[in-house]
């Protein structure tokens, strides 16, 4: 299913809720199953807590609403040690290309003092307010879903 939201988000730039649903539902099945009754307590918070956790992210719209939902999805299966793993993955991942993406930008340095003049500004300020790139023109669409997937694949398989 991973695989499937990684192919949607790098064709379309949207994950399907759908897919999702379909993946959530799969892992309440998989968490009642594994341990009963308190299978649904495990799923309920394992759900939950990426959309706690990353809710200031979706706000300031560093993330979107899929690569939350799609948290919650891969949460719905792992344990919460797992999720917590598999999110700081994610992120290692996501930090890494966005550093090889931008090295070969030829506007870097005007996109670092941009996003430095933000971060200064929410800090200074204390408001978060949405991102907006300072050249629309040439704006990236970065597929945090392949970075995800990078993320579970080292939690599940290392």
């Amino acid at each position: 299913m991973l695989i499937l939201a990684a192919v949607q988000d790098i064709r379309s730039g949207r994950i399907s809720n759908r897919l999702i649903a379909a993946g959530i539902m799969m892992g309440m099945i998989f968490q009642v199953i594994e341990h009963q009754a308190w299978g649904v307590y495990y799923f309920l918070g394992n759900i939950s807590v990426p959309v706690i956790l990353l809710y200031l992210l979706f706000q300031m719209r560093v993330l979107g609403a899929g690569d939350i939902k799609l948290f919650s999805m891969i949460g719905s299966i792992l344990t919460i040690q797992e999720l917590f793993q598999c999110m700081l993955y994610s992120f290692l991942a996501a930090g890494a290309g966005s550093v090889l993406f931008l090295a070969a930008d030829k506007t870097r340095w005007k996109k670092l003092r941009y996003a430095g003049r933000y971060l200064f500004d929410a800090i200074h300020t204390g408001k978060i307010t949405p991102y907006v790139p300072f050249d629309t023109s040439q704006q990236f669409s970065f597929a945090f879903s392949v970075p995800v997937l990078f993320g579970t694949a080292l939690v599940l398989f290392m």
